[in-house]
């Protein structure tokens, strides 16, 4: 739920709920408008409104669902007064949740310019003051500073994971709120695998971290702690992509300054 009264959404436990209603022609509009951006969604969002409405995004990543996994594992249940970075924030959500949880501000930045539409059209349709545009770490300003960031699902997408950490770990004044892909089995913990070609049917994926190599490149990049929160999903054992890999897990770590 919202920690601050004021907002026009709260987060609900299957849902965001607004405390508003649709007219019949703004439902309509923003569902011919999630329709034309379908073919790209990766977040799945469900939005209520008071007259119980819904819209709902397509995709795979269930992010109400994903959220109470999170909090579980250490997301910041509040950040009251924070500046806040969402790095690769694909369609805003977890920059949504920040702002309701008391953010001072929010900026959302990601490289792929449908999902920076797809965040400012929820953003119309939820009313929170929240900033997005297209880039990465390197769009930032170098005098850009954030308390805290929120780096989800993107270390395992970099060719030069530790360039990312550095440049990240120099614009973050209290912590950062890491999720990536991460090695299952223990004995492979302090290693990392890297992938040369497709890993789930994407070519974008180049390693797969065990998660005492992800705390040793935190620190190495300027992070004072680095703790492993635990894994948010694994596969059932045996579970294999579509190159015949075995599947790995999803992985948590609060890193601080």
């Amino acid at each position: 739920m919202s920690l601050h009264g004021d907002t026009p959404v709260r987060i609900g436990t299957e849902s965001l709920i607004l405390k508003r209603s649709f007219s019949p022609d703004e439902l309509a509009r923003h569902q011919e408008r999630i329709a034309e951006l379908a073919i790209h969604y990766y977040q799945r969002l469900a939005i209520d409104d008071a007259a119980g409405q819904r819209l709902e995004t397509p995709g795979s990543h269930l992010c109400v669902a994903s959220l109470a996994l999170f909090d579980r594992h250490g997301f910041p249940a509040d950040l009251g007064g924070k500046k806040v970075l969402d790095i690769g924030c694909n369609a805003g959500f977890y920059s949504f949740v920040a702002k309701l949880r008391g953010a001072a501000s929010v900026l959302g930045i990601d490289p792929q310019p449908h999902y920076v539409q797809q965040a400012l059209l929820l953003r119309e349709i939820l009313g929170l003051d929240v900033a997005f545009r297209t880039g990465d770490q390197d769009s930032l300003s170098s005098d850009e500073r954030f308390d805290v960031v929120l780096n989800t699902g993107v270390i395992y997408h970099l060719q030069n994971p530790m360039d990312f950490l550095t440049k990240v770990a120099r614009i973050t004044g209290e912590m950062m709120y890491l999720e990536s892909e991460v090695l299952t089995d223990p004995k492979y913990s302090e290693h990392a695998w890297f992938i040369e070609g497709p890993y789930g049917g994407d070519t974008s994926n180049w390693w797969v971290y065990g998660p005492q190599c992800v705390e040793r490149m935190v620190r190495a990049a300027g992070f004072r702690e680095a703790k492993f929160q635990g894994f948010v999903w694994q596969p059932p054992p045996g579970t294999r992509t579509p190159e015949g890999f075995l599947r790995q897990g999803r992985g948590v770590f609060v890193c601080r300054k």
